[in-house]
């Protein structure tokens, strides 16, 4: 089940939180925006890596 859901963060999570940051960005926050987007991206595959990493 952890596999499943790691790669549902891979393909779901981490797009849709660099999307979230590329709003907020535009909305004129730019470095909160690029903070967001670069850190919760890494954050989100940082957490994936563990879960399929840990389901073997």
């Amino acid at each position: 089940m952890d596999f499943l859901i790691g790669i549902l963060l891979i393909v779901f999570g981490a797009p849709l939180v660099g999307i979230i940051g590329q709003w907020i960005e535009n909305a004129g926050r730019e470095g909160l925006g690029k903070t967001l987007s670069i850190g919760g991206y890494l954050t989100v595959l940082g957490i994936a890596a563990w879960l399929i990493i840990g389901s073997f």
